[in-house]
């Protein structure tokens, strides 16, 4: 019951126009977002007028097992008021490799954001960040020049 309370005020807070309560309202915190109000009122991407975007592209330092050819993680944090993620707030939510997974943990630190916004004000949100890589093993016959570059995309895992 009072876990309930905790929610409503973390999506009401921030006053604001009567739009922007509603539209909190239609974005509810879920029970599992309960560690992410430690820091304070948090929003989830539905509830903000601006979602805070990425602006460092980092890449996790990993080296692939040349068996497996796909790797995904992805990881949740808040992202405060001044685009910093909150390292400590970081939880896995799904991974294809543990290894995989700790990498894209310690690229957490390392990104940078513009801060969500709501009613103009910068607010801490929770980001939902995915990070996937495809290993590609190529057999170069001896005596044959390099290898030519398959073609890219995202990787299908």
């Amino acid at each position: 019951m009072i876990l309930g309370a905790i929610f409503a005020a973390a999506c009401a807070s921030a006053g604001g126009p009567a739009a922007a309560r509603a539209r909190g309202s239609r974005c509810p915190l879920e029970a599992k977002d309960s560690v992410f109000l430690a820091g304070g009122p948090v929003y989830r991407d539905c509830a903000v007028d601006r979602k805070a975007e990425s602006i460092a592209d980092v890449h996790p330092d990993f080296r692939p097992d040349p068996m497996e050819r796909c790797y995904s993680a992805e990881i949740e944090f808040v992202v405060n008021q001044i685009g910093l993620p909150e390292a400590e707030t970081a939880r896995l939510v799904h991974t294809t490799d543990r290894r995989f997974a700790e990498a894209v943990y310690q690229t957490i630190p390392r990104l940078r954001y513009h801060p969500a916004l709501r009613d103009g004000a910068p607010v801490r949100q929770i980001v939902d960040f995915k990070s996937a890589m495809q290993s590609v093993l190529v057999a170069v016959p001896a005596g044959s020049g390099p290898p030519t570059r398959p073609p890219m995309g995202p990787p299908p895992c």
